[in-house]
């Protein structure tokens, strides 16, 4: 048997340090892989408070919450689907395909893989300890990131100076303008809802350089922004306010709508003209007026409008587009334009373009004070809602007429009317082919709205609908710009009062085009 080894100072020193390094280890191996101690597993963790969303990305987001007393865990779940995030589901454990989740130790989780949508992600917070649980109060919603727009141009003539650029999918986009390369002297940031890829600067000072960075946004949450583009503006521009108006043609007094029996005619007229005389819009568009009032062979019943606006103290002219009743040949098309005669001249007579089974009326107007002119179009598109394609073909054919009968004038032109189409249908046709030619609703790009969340279709009802049935629409092209956009009702509470002149509710906008 061997003696036993002595062990000298040195080899004493060399294994202490091995054991206060073995312990130093396993004390770092319970703190970064063992779940911390808490109280009892059987006291409720407080819920999580102070969500906040710390990072995303395209693909990613991280949420981070105050520190919940009691938690020893928390999870993530997000869905595109609201319901997936309600209490009861939750604990119920029902759920669509949409819903993910992901876990950890501290108060901020992140979840990695899901999928890029513009649809917002909702997302909810529970706090664990054991097999005791609660969840945060509500359920905030966000946007993955973007991405940075590409091919961003600007086009500055004497039609005017814009911005068009391509981009990934996205519901909004934001303009920073400036008169420096840095972008901070005069600066000005523009919001534009929805995804037209145009966007015309208002109130341009003829002659000045500016500067513009474009970014996109998904519910709130932004992209890089683009490189900066640089253009001066070479037009001034003229200011006009425009309405758009479905006065419900007098054929329906009588008949049943949706909130009830529609009053005749000679009760609507005034409430109609009325809301005509608040708005005090330079140039209308009148849609349905287009039936005999009192006679057959008598006046039209956009005639009676014009009779009654006069006799409320608000002077309208009709623009001639269809030989009147008063001479041979007459033909009712329905559309008709208005224009105060105070501020505005009609350039010779206008006309009607035939754009399928429906028309549209267009009329060449002067500013008089300053001589600029325009072209406005009014129009009333096919009505139903398996006439998708057919809408897109009739915006494509007026975009075509009208536009070709701009060039020739060499004047911008502004659409107006009832197109009987908004987003979310299974085709917005007339909003796919204005996108295709870089005309812009005037509501996505206006930086004031009014009554933005009342529907321009009331359907006749007593009480305002709200999100959902927007059909009447203000189109401008690149180089005409908008700075306000509105609905216009007369509303306590709420809900129309006295007599509802229309099923349509009239929709202005502010716009100012090149000249």
């Amino acid at each position: 048997m061997s003696e036993p080894m002595e062990l000298g100072k040195t080899d004493l020193r060399r294994a202490a340090n091995r054991s206060a390094a073995g312990l130093v280890v396993a004390a770092c191996l319970l703190a970064c892989f063992v779940v911390p101690a808490a109280a009892s597993a059987s006291v409720y963790p407080s819920p999580p408070s102070g969500l906040r969303v710390t990072a995303v990305s395209a693909t990613s987001l991280t949420v981070t919450t105050n520190k919940s007393a009691n938690a020893t865990s928390y999870r993530l779940y997000v869905s595109t689907v609201h319901a997936d995030l309600f209490y009861v589901n939750l604990v119920a454990g029902k759920k669509t395909a949409a819903l993910r989740s992901a876990w950890a130790w501290r108060p901020s989780v992140s979840i990695t893989g899901l999928h890029y949508t513009t649809a917002p992600y909702y997302y909810r917070v529970e706090a664990v300890n054991g097999s005791k649980h609660s969840f945060s109060a509500g359920i905030p919603m966000v946007g993955l990131r973007p991405s940075t727009p590409t091919k961003v141009a600007v086009t500055s003539t004497a039609k005017g100076t814009y911005l068009t650029w391509s981009s990934g999918a996205a519901n909004g986009f934001t303009v920073a303008q400036g008169t420096d390369a840095a972008i901070t002297r005069g600066r000005l940031d523009y919001t534009i809802h929805g995804i037209g890829h145009q966007f015309t600067p208002p109130r341009l000072t003829k002659g000045v350089r500016y500067y513009f960075r474009v970014r996109a946004m998904n519910t709130h949450t932004p992209s890089g922004y683009a490189a900066a583009v640089r253009g001066t503006a070479r037009s001034n521009q003229q200011s006009v306010k425009v309405m758009t108006y479905n006065i419900l043609q007098a054929d329906s007094d009588g008949t049943r709508a949706q909130g009830g029996i529609i009053s005749p005619w000679a009760q609507r007229r005034i409430p109609a003209a009325t809301l005509i005389k608040h708005a005090a819009p330079d140039v209308v568009a009148i849609e349905e007026g287009w039936p005999w009032v009192a006679q057959v062979g008598g006046p039209r019943q956009v005639d009676s409008l014009v009779t009654t606006l006069q006799q409320i103290g608000a002077t309208y002219n009709l623009a001639v587009t269809e030989i009147p009743p008063s001479q041979p040949g007459h033909h009712r098309y329905g559309n008709y334009i208005l224009y105060k005669p105070s501020v505005y001249r009609a350039v010779g007579a206008g006309g009607i373009l035939r754009i399928g089974t429906p028309t549209a009326a267009w009329q060449e107007l002067q500013d008089i004070a300053t001589g600029a002119k325009f072209l406005f179009v009014a129009t009333h598109l096919t009505e139903g809602a398996s006439y998708d394609t057919r809408r897109e073909q009739e915006s494509q054919s007026m975009l075509a007429q009208a536009g070709a009968k701009a060039k020739s004038l060499n004047v911008p032109v502004i659409y107006a009317g009832d197109f009987n189409s908004r987003p979310g249908m299974p085709l917005d046709g007339p909003g796919v082919a204005m996108r295709a030619a870089n005309v812009i609703d005037a509501r996505t790009v206006a930086q004031s709205r009014t009554n933005e969340k009342y529907d321009s279709l009331n359907n006749y009802m007593r009480v305002a609908q709200a999100y959902g049935l927007d059909i009447d629409y203000l189109f401008a092209p690149a180089g005409v710009s908008v700075t306000s956009w509105g609905v216009l009702l007369n509303l306590v509470h709420g809900s129309f009062v006295g007599v509802i002149p229309s099923d349509h509710n009239p929709v202005w906008a502010q716009v100012s085009y090149p000249y």
